[in-house]
């Protein structure tokens, strides 16, 4: 290929941020646009596009559910994105998430463009797993959890990263500096983040006359969430006369804020592709308790900011509370080193480099993959 910069367009269906969102435009913004040219295909009014610094050309599409639009429309939106790839002369298509690789696999037969899938998602399905992948030139996994349940060996593992811009500012709460140890989980509502389990955790802390502490369960049920299982939270908390102790905070526009008044944080979810308010916790310098379940533990053994509990274990769970509680851990050192860690190895700016040198190795067949820095609406959860 020439010098000339390499022509990259983003695809994504989400018009509300999330996760993969989040994700998406970390890399946006941290791509090297001395090198590349950016374009995004996302729905016309989606509510993230303030965000990204980067300059990009935006391709407003909305991308319908597959069940809904299968057929003819299903058509129609995949001949207009070969229009635009062929207008623009695209060199990659970076598919997000798990819709929009549906959209651009078609291309496989209908453009020049190399094939990207960042696959951020874990399912059974095998149409995702067998199938999907086999209409892309890589597939790029959030972590070895993701990347051992698609078959094919066009994969490569990269780390979802952290925006080192927003640590500017370091933690300024001291360890239970008010003698409350205050806890946080982060995410929307739904069953799979397993919220249950952590109010039973934090029963136990109370049962045991440890009553100096709040968990801060911040989200909601507005995206992908569930609303019943929300109201039944709600209802066990007041059953157990935690009302006090237990704040349903809901949705934040700025989590690491809230990340930095917490002592702790908790992500205890049932297999969760990576865990992104894991790293967001450590870069502020917060320690995180995982479940030993998906992709979570691989990001506690690489920085070593935290705790693995084991999977569904309530009273580990609470054990290892109540160790934090009760001050019998080293609690500057998980916070350094989480935090060392973190904006050493998950920083977007080695991230965007990893998927810079994807790019080129697809572009270019005879570079080894070491040289790229490569490594090795269903029921879907994503990170």
């Amino acid at each position: 290929m020439s010098n000339r910069k390499i022509n990259v367009l983003f695809v994504t269906h989400a018009d509300k941020k999330g996760g993969a969102e989040q994700s998406l435009i970390h890399m946006i913004n941290y791509l090297d646009t001395t090198k590349h040219n950016i374009f995004l295909l996302s729905p016309e009014d989606a509510t993230y596009l303030g965000e990204i610094r980067a300059n990009y050309v935006h391709f407003p599409l909305t991308l319908s559910s597959i069940k809904q639009k299968f057929g003819l429309g299903y058509l129609e939106t995949v001949l207009k994105i070969k229009s635009f790839v062929r207008k623009n002369r695209i060199d990659i298509v970076h598919a997000n998430g798990w819709r929009a690789p549906w959209y651009t696999a078609p291309l496989k037969f209908m453009a020049k463009s190399k094939l990207i899938w960042h696959h951020r998602d874990y399912t059974h399905l095998k149409m995702f797993n067998q199938v999907l992948p086999r209409f892309f030139d890589q597939v790029i996994c959030i972590s070895h959890f993701v990347a051992n349940a698609i078959q094919g060996s066009n994969k490569t593992i990269i780390y979802n990263g952290v925006d080192p811009e927003l640590a500017l500012t370091r933690k300024s709460r001291t360890f239970m500096e008010d003698d409350t140890l205050v806890i946080g989980t982060f995410g929307r509502i739904v069953e799979w983040k397993r919220y249950h389990l952590m109010i039973e955790a934090v029963k136990k802390l109370a049962d045991s006359k440890r009553r100096n502490w709040k968990l801060l369960i911040v989200g909601d049920a507005s995206v992908d969430g569930s609303e019943g299982y929300y109201n039944e939270m709600i209802q066990k908390v007041l059953s157990y006369g935690l009302e006090h102790h237990v704040v349903f905070y809901g949705y934040s526009k700025k989590p690491l804020d809230v990340m930095k008044e917490c002592d702790l944080t908790i992500n205890f979810s049932l297999n969760e592709p990576f865990g992104r308010v894991i790293i967001e916790s450590m870069l502020v310098q917060t320690p995180v308790i995982v479940a030993d379940s998906g992709g979570a533990p691989e990001i506690i053994h690489e920085t070593k900011g935290g705790f693995i509990v084991k999977d569904g274990d309530v009273e580990e769970l609470y054990q290892t509370i109540r160790r934090v509680y009760d001050g019998d851990v080293d609690y500057q050192e998980l916070s350094d080193q989480g935090y060392a860690s973190v904006m050493q190895n998950f920083n977007m700016s080695t991230i965007a480099r990893k998927v810079e040198s994807t790019y080129r190795r697809l572009l270019t067949p005879n570079m080894k993959p070491e040289a790229a820095g490569g490594s090795d609406e269903y029921l879907i959860q994503s990170d």
